[in-house]
């Protein structure tokens, strides 16, 4: 009887072992992948690893230096984990004021820095009302956002607009882990396939309209 349950705990480590090794390879493959249909988006493109290991494409797009980065969210408990598409445009120039406007939180943003900020704002009203919209030391005047806010989050996959004198930052969600390999395994696990060239593009150019904007603002006197 023994030997047969030191047989059957080996069989169960070999089969969990060679079942992590194929997660290990399905994700790697899958990360490979992500931006593969976005490279001819950018000129310069360029594509890079973070300290995760996940994939960042950097390029130029309308005469900015852009960024294209993935952030696999997988704190949320009981439910299916985000691949969050993080879009960056780093300024021309510097602009005035931060802000960060977070749309449907679950208090587990961790990719964003505004949990350490102290200034909170009064949110527009024909901005989403269930969101956080904070600040550090100076806000950005929300004069200039409002052209912008409502339809840039009537897409239900816009997560979070993050505003610095040095760049603007989308939160997009890209894709959703399969279903039946995290509620089984806990494994998160994204479809192989690259994001959306459209979908990028189309965010990207709104987080561009908003850097143009804040950048070409006259500052408003004390």
């Amino acid at each position: 009887m023994n030997i047969l349950v030191l047989i059957l705990l080996a069989a169960m480590v070999v089969f969990m072992y060679r079942k992590y090794q194929n997660d290990v390879s399905y994700k790697i493959q899958a990360r490979s992948q992500v931006f593969a249909d976005c490279f001819t988006l950018f000129q310069q493109a360029q594509l890079k690893q973070d300290k995760a290991h996940l994939p960042v494409l950097n390029g130029i797009y309308d005469g900015y230096q852009v960024s294209l980065s993935i952030v696999e969210d997988t704190l949320g408990w009981r439910k299916i984990p985000p691949l969050w598409l993080l879009i960056k445009v780093a300024g021309n120039k510097p602009s005035h004021g931060t802000l960060d406007f977070i749309a449907r939180p679950a208090n587990n943003e961790f990719y964003s820095p505004s949990w350490q900020w102290d200034g909170n704002l009064f949110i527009p009203p024909s901005w989403p009302q269930h969101a956080i919209l904070k600040f550090k030391e100076q806000a950005v005047d929300l004069l200039l956002l409002a052209p912008y806010i409502p339809n840039l989050f009537a897409d239900l996959k816009m997560k979070e607009l993050l505003i610095t004198p040095s760049m603007v930052r989308l939160t997009y969600l890209a894709k959703q882990a399969e279903r039946g390999e995290y509620l089984i395994m806990r494994n998160a696990v994204y479809e192989n396939s690259s994001i959306n060239k459209e979908a990028v593009e189309e965010q990207l150019k709104q987080a561009i309209t908003i850097r143009k904007a804040l950048e070409n603002a006259e500052v408003k006197p004390d």
